[in-house]
C-alpha cells in the first residue's frame, strides 16, 4: 500500500475537506463482485473500535477552533471516551460551573439517520411506494462544516484548538500563530503521539497532502510543515494554500489588517518553496468574479458550504490518480515540475462539463484568475483529469493534447464525480440535483455524478502573483507603514520583498523564461496600496 496523510487546517479548509471525506465514503463497495475503482487503502486506516469492531476512518488530522466544530467531537458511535468537562480534582475550592447548551443536530444529520441503501433494487421499489419529497440541503441551513459531515473519524483526528478570546484577533501576526503551533504540539504531543502514530500504521508512506486557510491557520501550518520537514526530510508534500482575502492593488495605505494579511500571505507563499513538494495557491473565494465559468451553476459565492464544494471537485479530481493505484504523489509532483521551477502549480477546472465548447471556454484559473484563453499560449505544463465526460469532450481534450502546446499529460476515468446528499443542489440542470423522498422504508435519492474536467498546471499567471506581491510589499516599505501596528519587523520585510522578486524570476519556459517579472518589471502600476 501507498499511503497519504491528509490535514486540514481552517473554516474553509474543513469545509473543503468535509465534501472530500463524503466523495471518499461514496465510492466504498459492499458487493465482493463490484469492482473496486479507488484504493480505499490510500486515505483510509483500518482500526478496532472499542467494541471490537473493524472500522475505517480518514487517515486525517483535523485543526480549527473549538467553536468551528459544531456537534463534532472526538466520541461517535465507533469510538467513546470518557467525559473530560468534569471540574479538576486537584482543585478544592468553590466551583462556579458555566456549561454551554448543547448544540442541536442539524436537519442533515437527522435526515442522514433516514437514509437507506441508495441501490438501484431500491430505488426502483421506491417508484412504486408513496413517497414525500424531502428538500435538498441548503447553504442557509449550514451553521458548520460538520452539519453535513457523512463519515466517522478516529479519536485523535479531531484537533480541537482553544477559542481565541473575545479581544484576540484571528488574523495574528505571522510570530504569534508559529507560538500557537509550538505551544499545542507541546501540550498534546502532536507530533509525536497523533502524527506519528498515523505515519507509522502505514505500510509505505508516500506523503501528505495538506489545506490551509493562510489567514487564521498559515504560520501554524508553516510550523506544522517545519517540524514535519525535520522529521521527514525526504517525504513529499502536497499543499492547497487558500489565500485571504486581501488583494495587492486593492489594500489601502491605512489598514493595517489588510497589509498584515498580504504579508502574510506572502510568508507563506516563500515558505512554501522550502517546505512543500508541489503548492498549490488557491485564491479566496471572496475575492472570485462570476464569469462564464459559472454559467452551469447558481452558487452562493459567500458560501463556505458551496464553494468549499466547487474547491473540493476539483482537488479530489486532480488529485485522483492518487488514489486509483496508478501514480504515485511523488510522481505527480514531478510531473508538474518537469523543468525545476520552484515548486508551485495552479488549480484549473471546469465543473460540470456538459459540451465540448465547456472544455473550451469554462476552464477556471482558481489560482491565478485568469481564464484558459488568456494564458492558453503561456502554459508551461498541463495535467488534465478528465471524468465521466461525454466522448465529444473525450475528443476534444485529445485535439488539445495532440497539438503538442504544452508539456502534459490526459486521464480520463470513466468515473464521474460522486455527489451524495451532502453535495449542494447548485446545478442549472436539475437532473444533476438531489431528489430525496421519503418512503415507508426510509429517505432514498437516487445516486447523482457529474461529468468534470481538473488540472495542475503551470502558466506565467504564478510568477505574476510572485511579482505583485512583490511590488506590493516593497510599495508599503517606500511608504513606511507602521510595521509594529502590522505585527512585522521592517528588516524581515526588506528580505522578503528580495525572496518574493526572486521566486518570480526563477520561472522559466522549459527553464528560459516565462516572463518572470523582477524589481521596476512584471507587475502593473496599480499593485500597490490604494
Amino acid at each position: 500500500m501507498k499511503e497519504i496523510l491528509y490535514i486540514q487546517a481552517g473554516q474553509l479548509s474543513n469545509h473543503i475537506g468535509t465534501h472530500f471525506w463524503n466523495a471518499q465514503q461514496s465510492y466504498f463497495t459492499y458487493d465482493e463482485d463490484e469492482e473496486v475503482v479507488v484504493d480505499h487503502d490510500v486515505s483510509f486506516r483500518e482500526g478496532i473500535s472499542p467494541q471490537g469492531e473493524v472500522t475505517f476512518c480518514p487517515r486525517l488530522l483535523v485543526f480549527d477552533r473549538k467553536a468551528n466544530f459544531g456537534t463534532l467531537g472526538r466520541t461517535n458511535d465507533l469510538y467513546t471516551e470518557e467525559s473530560t468537562d468534569e471540574p479538576s480534582a486537584l482543585w478544592s475550592g468553590a466551583v462556579e460551573d458555566f456549561r454551554r447548551d448543547p448544540i442541536p443536530k442539524s436537519t442533515y444529520q437527522s435526515h442522514l439517520n433516514e437514509e437507506v441503501a441508495e441501490d438501484p433494487a431500491a430505488l426502483r421499489k421506491a417508484q412504486d411506494e408513496k413517497a414525500e419529497h424531502v428538500p435538498a440541503l441548503r447553504a442557509t441551513q449550514v451553521r458548520y462544516w460538520s452539519d453535513y459531515n457523512r463519515v466517522y473519524y478516529a479519536p485523535r483526528t479531531i484537533q480541537a484548538l482553544p477559542d481565541a478570546l473575545t479581544w484576540e484577533n484571528l488574523d495574528s501576526d505571522w510570530q504569534s500563530g508559529r507560538e500557537l503551533f509550538q505551544r499545542y504540539n507541546a501540550e498534546t504531543s502532536l507530533m509525536e503521539e497523533p502524527f506519528r502514530s498515523f505515519v507509522e500504521e502505514c505500510d509505505t508512506p508516500q506523503g501528505i497532502q495538506l489545506t490551509v486557510d493562510n489567514d487564521t491557520f498559515g504560520s501554524f501550518a508553516d510550523a506544522l510543515l517545519s517540524t514535519f520537514r525535520d522529521e521527514y526530510p525526504k517525504l513529499p508534500a502536497l499543499t492547497f494554500s487558500i489565500l485571504s482575502n486581501a488583494v495587492p492593488g486593492h489594500i489601502d495605505a491605512d489598514d493595517p489588517l489588510g497589509i498584515r494579511r498580504a504579508v502574510n500571505d506572502a510568508t507563506c507563499l516563500r515558505g512554501l518553496q522550502d517546505l512543500s513538494t508541489i503548492a498549490v495557491p488557491i485564491q479566496n473565494p471572496y475575492t472570485w468574479s462570476a464569469g462564464k465559468w459559472l454559467d452551469h451553476l447558481t452558487a452562493d459565492l459567500r458560501s463556505p458550504y458551496e464553494v468549499g464544494a466547487i474547491l473540493s471537485a476539483h482537488a479530489e479530481t486532480a488529485t485522483l490518480p492518487l488514489r486509483c493505484r496508478g501514480t504515485l504523489l511523488s510522481e505527480l509532483c514531478v510531473q508538474m515540475n518537469p523543468y525545476s521551477n520552484p515548486p508551485f502549480a495552479e488549480l484549473w477546472g471546469a465543473f460540470p462539463v456538459l459540451t465540448a465548447a465547456d472544455f473550451d471556454t469554462r476552464m477556471q484559473n482558481f489560482t491565478c484568475k485568469f481564464t484558459l484563453s488568456e494564458q492558453e499560449r503561456e502554459l508551461l505544463c498541463r495535467s488534465d483529469v478528465l471524468r465521466g465526460v461525454s466522448d465529444e469532450v473525450q475528443r476534444r481534450a485529445e485535439e488539445w493534447q495532440d497539438s503538442d502546446a504544452v508539456q502534459g499529460a490526459l486521464i480520463r476515468r470513466s468515473l464521474a464525480y460522486p455527489m451524495p446528499t451532502s453535495f449542494p443542489s447548485f446545478f442549472r440542470a436539475p437532473h444533476l440535483n438531489a431528489d430525496l423522498r421519503r418512503t415507508p422504508r426510509g429517505i432514498v435519492a437516487p445516486p447523482r455524478a457529474a461529468p468534470m474536467v481538473s488540472s495542475f498546471a503551470l502558466s506565467a499567471g504564478t510568477p505574476d502573483l510572485f511579482s505583485r506581491y512583490a511590488t506590493f510589499v516593497e510599495r508599503c516599505v517606500r511608504t513606511k507603514v507602521d510595521w509594529q501596528l502590522v505585527g512585522a519587523d521592517v528588516d524581515d520585510v526588506r528580505d522578503l520583498v528580495n525572496d518574493l522578486w526572486t521566486l518570480s524570476d526563477s520561472f522559466g519556459e522549459r527553464g528560459s523564461g516565462l516572463g518572470g517579472g523582477g524589481a521596476g518589471s512584471g507587475a502593473d502600476d496599480d499593485d500597490g496600496m490604494q
